[in-house]
């Protein structure tokens, strides 16, 4: 418990003033330096929750309306591949503290499954997958890179999602080679810049973190 005296304006724990020896009141003055204020974590954490909400909102009603007007036609699969989007995009890209590193995989992914959802809510011609998905994972693969050369001293804590890029890259030729994807060239050319990046960051890295990566794929 802090104590205030008015004759010297400050504050001490003992009852007596260390500078004018005036006896304190046991009753605690409010103190300026501790004001009455409410959290940035506090109306951060109420913004996702609101923005959850909204998105619940959102896609209920519009399922609901799709059921009662049009049920042989899923249209409101266009309503819910943005607003599931732009849910992770408002409470975990921007509102959140979370690493650059992971806010880029999250990207990665929550854009490919939005895009995934209206290329099937549009005839399902596979525009998504053979194109567009691949694109995304070398761009966002390349973004990180150039993070990592522009701050050497970050390869350590971009390690781990490095690699997880370099895993994604090899996704489009998964997809190709299990029938899903019928357009061979973009997933290969993801597939390379994925290797490529892998053999950089061996041979471009420290030793330390050669070891790290060596480790990681089981070299």
């Amino acid at each position: 418990m802090q104590h205030y005296c008015s004759n010297c304006n400050i504050y001490t724990q003992q009852q007596y003033c260390p500078l004018c020896k005036h006896k304190l009141s046991n009753k605690m003055e409010d103190n300026g330096y501790y004001p009455a204020y409410e959290t940035k974590i506090h109306r951060r954490r109420f913004a996702q929750r609101l923005v959850l909400f909204i998105a619940i909102f959102a896609i209920s009603t519009s399922l609901l309306i799709n059921l009662l007007t049009e049920p042989d036609q899923l249209w409101f699969l266009y309503v819910l591949g943005p607003v599931l989007y732009g849910l992770l995009l408002i409470n975990h890209t921007i509102l959140s503290k979370a690493h650059t590193g992971s806010k880029v995989i999250f990207q990665v992914i929550a854009l490919s499954i939005m895009l995934f959802i209206l290329d099937v809510a549009s005839g399902s011609s596979k525009w998504s997958i053979h194109y567009v998905i691949p694109f995304l994972v070398t761009l966002a693969t390349l973004f990180v890179t150039i993070i990592v050369l522009r701050k050497p001293m970050k390869w350590r804590e971009y390690i781990g999602y490095m690699t997880t890029m370099v895993i994604l890259g090899f996704l489009p030729v998964i997809l190709f080679l299990s029938s899903w994807s019928t357009v061979l060239w973009p997933s290969a050319a993801t597939a390379l810049y994925a290797l490529l990046t892998l053999i950089g960051m061996i041979l471009f890295s420290e030793k330390t973190m050669k070891n790290e990566i060596v480790r990681r794929f089981h070299f």
